[in-house]
């Protein structure tokens, strides 16, 4: 043993032949001392940690610290110079790595302001922060007997929730039918929390569309903007707000599947025509929402779904607004839907079928208050068109009425049987002017 050397923070004994041999392996006097050396490296690489912010690693590889530890590792007790400076480079390059990657973790982090809405994005949110305050939460409650102690009281309870919109700052509430259907007390909340009590102005099953009124400031309501449904292409992007399952205010996206759908009214099962098909989600709750365009505009109002589970399936339907339109005008004007009618009993669509002609609607019978008798149609006759419009079954009879007014005068088409013969069908066209009349008054 000659000499005693501390090469860049480390501490080796030089043995005889230029071998080094570490000095805590031969006695305690050894292990003490190169103990005592570490513990105040140690302190110091913390204290510098503190200072500088530095990484712990980079510093132990400075200082061969983790040399240190490396060599301790090796089962040869015994090493030259060049492997000190071998390990003590592999050590730092360790380091380095640990370091670059821990910096390039931290980049793959996103802030807040990092994000950024697409274009697209940033018209779909001005969509719904524009029409959202337009539309209204609606309860529909009803009185209950509820028993206290001995005592009954009347309770009011939520039979049902739905959706409604602003039609005018008159305060006028458009939504389905089937929504305040039965109702006793109805509760609309706008989308600032704000609730009263709303009134039925009148409303109309066959097209399962009612007006409802609140009492509130002109300047607190929002009506939206009506578009027209005549010119809708399927394919189009469209936005449905609403309140499923009394979630208020969400916002569903789809496109328009379908135009023209028959579809049964939610209140009383009349074949409601023209319906507009889409796949934007509607649940139970979004009835009497709007359903919007990539403009804003309403061009329909959610009424109902297609689906064997109850939630949405991806087939919804709504009332186009020229339908809507033209109901709500006449319940503002009259508190009621006026609807033109023939003064006829007609039949299932079979019956017609069944005499071998395409299409067509028979004639049942005649009301006691029938313009259509008064023209000339008798029980029998197959109604083929109206109009110029093709008529194909019961539905499309309904349909092309609504889009009349009563007093308008029409020409209605049917083909008779005037054969003798009961056993021989001989069916001759014949053209009759009708003038129509309001169904449930006099002709």
């Amino acid at each position: 043993l000659k000499t005693v050397v501390f090469p860049k923070g480390s501490l080796f004994l030089s043995m005889p032949g230029g071998r080094l041999r570490r000095a805590g392996l031969h006695g305690s006097r050894g292990r003490v001392v190169c103990t005592a050396v570490a513990v105040g490296l140690a302190l110091c690489l913390v204290l510098l940690q503190k200072l500088f912010g530095a990484s712990l690693t980079t510093f132990c590889a400075s200082f061969g610290m983790l040399s240190l530890g490396s060599l301790a590792s090796r089962t040869d007790d015994t090493f030259s110079v060049a492997d000190v400076e071998q390990n003590r480079l592999r050590t730092r390059l360790a380091a380095s790595r640990r370091d670059v990657l821990s910096a390039a973790g931290s980049s793959l982090v996103a802030t807040a302001d990092d994000f950024k809405l697409k274009p697209e994005e940033k018209e779909q949110v001005d969509l719904f922060e524009r029409n959202s305050p337009g539309v209204v939460y609606i309860t529909n409650q009803a009185y209950n007997l509820q028993q206290i102690g001995d005592k009954l009281a009347i309770g009011v309870a939520p039979r049902g929730t739905g959706t409604g919109w602003v039609f005018d700052t008159d305060g006028h509430i458009v939504t389905n039918y089937h929504v305040i259907k039965e109702a006793n007390q109805l509760l609309v909340r706008f989308i600032d929390g704000f609730e009263l009590q709303a009134s039925v102005v009148g409303a109309d099953p066959m097209s399962d569309v009612a007006v409802l009124q609140v009492k509130r400031p002109a300047q607190k309501l929002q009506p939206l903007r009506r578009g027209c449904s005549g010119n809708l292409k399927i394919g189009q992007d469209v936005f449905a707000i609403g309140n499923p399952f009394g979630l208020d205010q969400t916002l569903t996206k789809g496109i328009i599947s379908g135009l023209g759908r028959t579809v049964p009214s939610q209140a009383d099962g009349r074949p409601i025509q023209g319906a507009i098909q889409t796949d934007a989600s509607i649940n139970p709750g979004n009835s009497g929402g709007p359903l919007l365009n990539t403009d804003g505009n309403l061009i329909g109002m959610n009424t109902e779904i297609v689906s064997p589970s109850g939630a949405s399936a991806g087939v919804g339907f709504a009332i186009p607004s020229d339908t809507i339109a033209a109901r709500v005008a006449s319940i503002l004007k009259y508190g009621y839907v006026k609807r033109p009618t023939l003064g006829l009993f007609l039949a299932q669509d079979s019956i017609a079928k069944s005499f071998g002609l395409d299409g067509g609607c028979a004639v049942a019978g005649l009301q006691s208050v029938s313009t259509g008798g008064n023209a000339g149609i008798k029980p029998g006759d197959i109604i083929t068109r109206i109009g110029d419009k093709r008529i194909r079954g019961v539905n499309d009879i309904y349909a092309i009425l609504d889009e009349y007014q009563p007093g308008e005068t029409v020409t209605v088409e049917v083909m008779r049987n005037e054969s003798q013969d009961e056993e021989i069908l001989d069916f001759k066209p014949r053209k009759l002017d009708v003038k129509l009349f309001e169904a449930g008054g006099k002709a």
